[in-house]
């Protein structure tokens, strides 16, 4: 038979508390007198007084019984009740996804159907309700059939190309986009950073205290334990503290 009542009702616990210490001889005495193969009359009562008097602190057999039986209901509840629910919805929601689909452009000739993506403008549209288009009747003017969904983001800035020269030698001649490195920091804790050449140079080092007129930084972070004392103006610095 089992403990729980659930799902009929939420089951209740005792509250448990740990053993304080004025209690501790008391524990100590019950223990002694449970340990014993035989107790007389007198030992019986006593551990029913100890039992009483320490309920608030013992898990006993039965309390934890009462637990593994309300696992036992939860999860029999789950099992009969919630998980074919569960894989039905996964089911319907599976179907419902598989309905959207990407189809092309949106053309002032084409028939779209509820659920399909179109593009127009270079933004994404979605047809909320059958519809033959036309040309009078833009996604953007006709909101009885197609919902914006996605929008196109600001063009992003130009990206990088360098070529990599390896590490910085006052003697090589560098041109715009060639890439080098140097080493920064003390020498038990290097740091490398990578420059790129803005205009053409000879003998020119990358200069992370100043604003160079033929280096700049590619990445412009740098993470140490002490900060330097001059920095390039588009530099950060994260400090590391213990």
């Amino acid at each position: 038979m089992s403990r729980s009542e659930f799902p009929e009702k939420v089951d209740s616990f005792q509250e448990l508390f740990d053993l304080p210490a004025d209690k501790v001889n008391a524990a100590n005495e019950l223990t002694t007198l449970k340990m014993k193969s035989v107790l007389d009359n007198n030992e019986q009562n006593r551990v029913k007084a100890l039992t009483a008097e320490l309920q608030d602190y013992i898990i006993s057999p039965e309390v934890w019984n009462k637990l593994t039986d309300c696992m036992v209901a939860l999860e029999t509840f789950f099992d009969e009740n919630v998980r074919g629910y569960i894989l039905d919805k996964q089911k319907e929601w599976d179907t419902y996804v598989n309905d959207f689909s990407y189809v092309g452009v949106w053309s002032s000739t084409g028939k779209y159907k509820r659920q399909n993506l179109i593009g127009y403008e270079g933004n994404l549209w979605l047809v909320i309700k059958d519809v033959t288009a036309d040309s009078s009747h833009t996604p953007d003017k006709d909101l009885d059939h197609y919902r914006q969904c996605a929008w196109k983001g600001e063009k992003g800035d130009i990206g990088l190309n360098a070529i990599f020269k390896g590490y910085w030698d006052g003697s090589t001649a560098y041109e715009i986009g060639d890439a080098v490195t140097i080493r920064l920091g003390d020498d038990w804790q290097p740091t490398d950073m990578v420059f790129i050449c803005q205009k053409d140079n000879t003998g020119q080092k990358p200069d992370l205290a100043t604003t160079s007129d033929y280096w700049f930084p590619y990445n412009p972070l740098m993470v140490g334990t002490t900060m330097p004392t001059t920095l390039h103006s588009s530099t950060h610095f994260l400090q590391l503290l213990d």
